[in-house]
């Protein structure tokens, strides 16, 4: 009885709250249609559409966890019900097109027969059985770290479970899956966060050199004459001969102007990272200093890829060697590899177990949470339009002894939540279809 009644207490304050959430929900939507699209505002309440703002890949995950959401709903109503000695007539799950969904079918005459608190009762199970998933999905998620220790490890790297192939960061000395990524440049990374957030930092920092000595550049410079591409930069390598080489731009200490050098990408990223040449020669990079003494420090220098506001080289160090030099749009990182936070401690396990587990958490938590949500709402054909008769009856009861007169309340309530959830949906769904 404790249990249900503090399903009870929940849909009270679950009630003013979705009220007030649609209420705000819908000023945000039509604001948004007012507004150009790259300055609309991210909505709380999204309807939810297979192929537009849910990917097909995902599809399974939403099935299996509407479906579960739904059954425990279902549940709900089922054992309240019969804890309050009404019939439970019948039990099963449906398919809308692509929405699994589930019903429990009650005794009317029973359910007549009882107090408003005992229908009370059955009609808040459902929305409070959905806000204890929520919970306990939660509390699963914030969890996961510690319930999968024995076997995968955290905050040590971030695992590649995904590549997408024929793009730069799959090739040959590209990213492998299960490669351990450790360091990008000189942000280090121990978690899939970490891997974001160093994306994001590459691509908000100013290009950075790397220290080489002056004989180093007069060896292996092939440059060509200095041209501006069609794309507007600056280019002095024979492209049509390697591949394998990038035009560098440096200072000499004595000169303003920039000087420029077409050296091995690969060979000149390996060494010491710099902003300046002044950076060169400070304590942090002596070894400049032990392998050349006779050239240090007046013959070093901080070259620069000659690139564009939008691209990188990025240095990506992981368990093999040598690093990986990626050379593009860092975003290219974030959508062409996938990585977890997990490693595994045995070779069988597979890579994206964790990923799978934590995606369908987020899902039972948005999902579930949206059926607590819209459920509640003093709706015609939802929990919320039972509960509300309900909740009147049971407050007005000696101040509308009359029964129409409670209905028509009720009815009126009814229709305003009606009205609110149906221009929440056509507002989403203008948005969704016409952004």
């Amino acid at each position: 009885k404790a249990w249900f009644s503090a399903g009870v207490w929940f849909a009270y304050i679950a009630m003013v709250g979705s009220i007030a959430l649609l209420v705000g929900t819908l000023v945000q939507g039509v604001g948004n249609l007012r507004r150009a699209p790259e300055e609309r505002t991210q909505q709380i309440l999204v309807p939810v559409m297979p192929g537009v703002n849910l990917p097909w890949s995902h599809m399974l995950y939403f099935a299996a966890t509407l479906l579960l959401a739904g059954v425990l709903h279902e549940l709900g109503h089922a054992i309240a019900a019969i804890r309050e000695q009404v019939r439970v007539n019948g039990f099963g799950i449906f398919c809308f097109i692509i929405y699994p969904g589930a019903f429990v079918d009650l005794s009317t005459e029973h359910l007549d027969s009882v107090s408003a608190m005992q229908k009370l009762r059955i009609f808040c199970a459902g929305v409070w059985h959905n806000f204890v998933l929520v919970l306990l999905a939660l509390v699963l998620l914030m969890c996961m770290p510690y319930l999968l220790l024995p076997l995968y490890s955290t905050g040590q790297a971030a695992v590649v479970t995904g590549l997408v192939e024929g793009t730069a960061v799959s090739g040959p000395r590209g990213l492998l899956l299960g490669d351990h990524v450790t360091r990008m440049d000189d942000c280090p990374i121990s978690s899939k966060e970490d891997w974001e957030q160093c994306i994001v930092g590459v691509l908000h920092t100013p290009h950075r050199g790397f220290c080489q000595f002056a004989d180093q550049i007069e060896h292996f410079n092939t440059a060509v004459k200095v041209h501006k591409t069609e794309h507007g930069m600056v280019e002095c390598c024979n492209t049509n001969t390697s591949l394998s080489e990038l035009c560098f731009h440096y200072h000499h200490s004595n000169l303003s102007s920039q000087s420029y050098a077409c050296l091995p990408a690969r060979t000149t990223a390996s060494g010491p990272v710099c902003r300046s040449n002044h950076d060169c020669l400070t304590a942090g990079h002596h070894r400049l200093k032990l392998t050349r003494p006779n050239l240090w420090p007046y013959g070093v220098f901080c070259l620069f890829p000659a690139l564009d506001n939008n691209t990188r080289l990025v240095r990506v160090r992981h368990n093999r060697e040598p690093p990986m030099l990626f050379l593009g749009n860092p975003w290219e990182l974030y959508y062409h590899a996938k990585v977890s936070s997990y490693m595994p401690r045995y070779d069988f396990l597979p890579l994206e177990l964790p990923e799978y587990l934590e995606t369908f958490c987020k899902y039972l938590i948005s999902l579930s949470g949206a059926l607590a949500v819209l459920n509640v709402v003093p709706c015609h054909a939802l929990d919320g339009q039972w509960i509300l008769s309900a909740i009147v009856d049971l407050y007005l009861g000696k101040l509308l002894p009359n029964r129409r007169d409670r209905d028509a309340v009720a009815g009126l309530i009814s229709l305003f939540g009606t009205v609110l959830l149906g221009a929440n949906i056509f507002v989403a769904l203008w948005s969704l279809i016409f952004r």
